[in-house]
């Protein structure tokens, strides 16, 4: 059985002992062999014309732990039925309503593109390519993870042939499960309800994922400043975990996979440790301006318009022949140093976090790092 701690591990890789992870209490529980059943898609809602589902056995509200957000006010609890572990819906006196969701599933759930065209059908839309799907995406923060989401505008009348509907959808990859945020309903109400639907995913507890901390651990030797340190040893990457192969320079820890990360490591310094993360999305990831632009907000920079990405911005070769988008943003508390690589349809993302001054310290070994890329 899959209860709703089923997120706790979806917020958690396997093997990451580093993580910090909360448990949450299931409001029911969902049969393994439902998702066996279903090929790894997400269920549909029960009646495809319109919000709402078929309701399920539940536990009481005040006999279960809180969840890992926070429910917007107006918005109504309801039995999780099916393959969801929570439900929602939103109700207006003329009629109108919204249905919301959450569903954990294992592996990749179908893929990005069967679910985006499973949700467009749903609402009367026609299909879209892989190609199609970045005009689509847009990223949203939960916690120092991103969610995938999408809004989807209908413009026929499914509900009750009267009305047409909207879906907002977000896709947050966890470590082994993939878990889905879904409204959908009429499409003005779903409309004026973006804004709560927004701040519901941000709200979202991730599991604890490390920032760079201000305080350097008792036990962390501090790190010698510039190149001098000792040389890089080999990573065993590139093998069936499905990492690049890279160097690791001296001094760095290896923090395992986090929620959102495939690999990530811990730089120890007196000054405040770095924090390096290595993460992939399908296609471009939503764009390298859009994902530039993101990293800038992090440390409290001004989004670039387009025509001036090139000049905040330089080409790193790597070992193994591809080309890396490297950008600089020092900002007053916090500075990112990172290298985005396209390469077969995904993109990869390699970030270092730190205070200004520990990130100017490690930069180069950390274009090092980049560099010794092999995929």
């Amino acid at each position: 059985m899959i209860p709703m701690a089923v997120l706790a591990t979806a917020w958690a890789t396997s093997g990451c002992g580093k993580d910090e992870v909360r448990v949450y209490q299931a409001p029911r529980e969902v049969p393994v062999t439902a998702v066996a059943d279903r090929g790894g898609s997400e269920a549909a809602p029960a009646s495809a014309s319109g919000p709402g589902g078929s309701p399920g056995a539940a536990t009481e509200p005040s006999e279960r732990a809180p969840v890992p957000w926070t429910v917007p006010a107006g918005w109504e609890e309801k039995p999780a039925s099916g393959m969801r572990v929570a439900s929602y819906a939103v109700k207006r006196p003329d009629g109108r309503s919204a249905d919301i969701s959450v569903v954990a599933m294992g592996g990749g759930a179908g893929g990005e593109l069967e679910n985006v065209n499973r949700w467009r059908d749903q609402i009367g839309l026609e299909p879209v390519t892989e190609a199609g799907l970045p005009g689509l995406r847009s990223l949203v923060a939960a916690g120092d993870r991103e969610m995938v989401m999408y809004e989807l505008d209908g413009k026929k009348a499914v509900l009750d042939g009267k009305s047409a509907a909207r879906t907002l959808a977000a896709i947050l990859p966890a470590g082994e499960m993939t878990v889905f945020f879904k409204m959908t309903g009429e499409n003005a109400l779903v409309a004026e309800q973006k804004p709560q639907f927004l701040a519901w995913l941000k709200s979202v507890d991730t599991g604890g994922g490390r920032e760079s901390s201000p305080e350097t651990p008792a036990s962390a030797a501090p790190t010698p400043a510039g190149p001098a340190s000792s040389a890089p040893a080999l990573s065993a990457g590139g093998g069936a975990d499905g990492l690049p192969a890279w160097q690791v320079p001296a001094g760095w820890t290896s923090a395992g996979a986090k929620p959102m990360r495939l690999a990530s490591f811990d730089i120890p310094d007196a000054a405040g440790n770095g924090d390096v993360s290595i993460s992939k999305l399908n296609g471009d990831g939503g764009g390298l301006l859009a994902n530039v632009n993101r990293w800038r907000g992090q440390v409290g920079l001004a989004p670039l318009e387009a025509a001036a990405l090139a000049g905040n911005s330089r080409t790193v070769p790597t070992a193994g022949g591809d080309r890396a988008t490297w950008v600089e943003l020092v900002g007053t508390d916090k500075t990112i140093l990172g290298a985005i690589v396209p390469r077969d349809g995904v993109s990869w993302f390699f970030k270092l976090t730190a205070p200004p001054a520990v990130a100017g310290r490690h930069q180069e070994s950390f274009e090092r790092f980049v560099r010794s890329l092999r995929f």
